[in-house]
């Protein structure tokens, strides 16, 4: 055991290093000491177990865990990443790369891809390094909403998800809440809504982000024009747990809240695919996971452990 003094220079030099993420020449000149100086003091950290690095690997296999998801909810498949741990950045981040590795292995020649919305979309599409092109067709599954960023913006997050394949995309030039059904029917009759629309019905996979309904409390700054308190009382009174691209279902999966005025896909047609994937993760989304997936809206579902753990024992008891 090195003495004191040694300790507290050991420790100073861990925290410059490993927290406040200085450079091992930075942390000498911190220090007043030379660079092989701090390299032995850091080497010292973890051997006298002041540092200890755990280091969770993203390709980790789950494959009982993804059988076992398979076989309680008749997925095609279900990919589990780890996660254990991390802060809910980080867990986006990584199931978003899991995703993204998915639909590099799995996009062929002239599919017609459908996305949603949502911050772990977002990191799907921004995690793509896709080493092929191919000759994919995006389209959006939700409408816009006025000034929000790029993560709830379903058209962007499509040309970002056609380009990284070399592959073309269609634009769905309106708002997802249009608010009277009148309204809505006079917008969907025009051209190039249409094209999109008559689209979804014949796509090879729809990408969608599982959101739950908290979300929309935590996020009233975004969703205050669109989603009122009212609403948000009313789809609570009537069991709402999540949505999928703005269409909400309660715990068994059964559609609760408005349905008039919305221009996104809806909870029928995604039962009608054979290739959704619902992306997400977190303890907090648990609930809307588990909805959505015994309503039969998903066919893959991509996950972290301790939310895959969480679902099927929730399941298998039940709640």
């Amino acid at each position: 055991m090195a003495h004191r003094e040694e300790l507290n220079l050991i420790l100073r030099a861990a925290r410059l290093y490993y927290e406040d993420g200085l450079t091992q020449q930075q942390v000498a000149r911190e220090l007043g000491i030379s660079r092989p100086k701090v390299s032995r003091l850091l080497s010292q950290a973890r051997e006298e177990g002041i540092v200890r690095i755990n280091i969770l690997d993203p390709f980790s296999e789950h494959s009982n865990l993804e059988k076992e998801l398979v076989a309680a909810f008749g997925l095609r498949q279900a990919v589990v990443t780890t996660c254990a741990g991390v802060e809910a950045e980080i867990l986006r981040r990584r199931i978003g790369f899991a995703a993204a590795e998915f639909l590099a292995c799995s996009l062929v020649e002239g599919q017609q891809i459908g996305i949603g919305w949502g911050p772990v979309l977002y990191s799907v599409v921004t995690s793509l390094d896709v080493g092929r092109k191919v000759n994919i067709k995006v389209v959006p599954l939700v409408g816009g909403m006025g000034q929000i960023p790029p993560l709830f913006q379903a058209n962007e997050l499509a040309r970002q998800l056609a380009e990284a394949f070399g592959g073309a995309w269609q634009e769905l030039y309106a708002p997802v809440f249009v608010g009277e059904r009148v309204a809505r029917e006079a917008l969907v009759r025009l051209k190039d809504i249409q094209i999109v629309l008559q689209a979804w019905s014949a796509l090879d996979w729809a990408l969608v982000d599982v959101g739950h309904l908290e979300f929309q409390n935590q996020s009233s700054m975004f969703f205050a024009e669109y989603i009122d308190s009212s609403t948000l009382q009313q789809l609570k009174a009537a069991g709402a747990v999540g949505d999928l691209c703005g269409r909400f279902f309660n715990s068994g999966g059964e559609p609760c809240g408005p349905e008039e005025g919305i221009v996104s896909i809806s909870l029928e047609q995604l039962r009608a695919l054979d290739g959704v994937i619902g992306v997400a993760g977190g303890p907090e989304k648990v609930p809307a996971i588990l909805g959505a997936l015994r309503g039969g809206y998903l066919n893959v579902l991509i996950t972290d452990e301790i939310t895959a753990q969480t679902i099927l024992a929730r399941h298998q008891a039940k709640e």
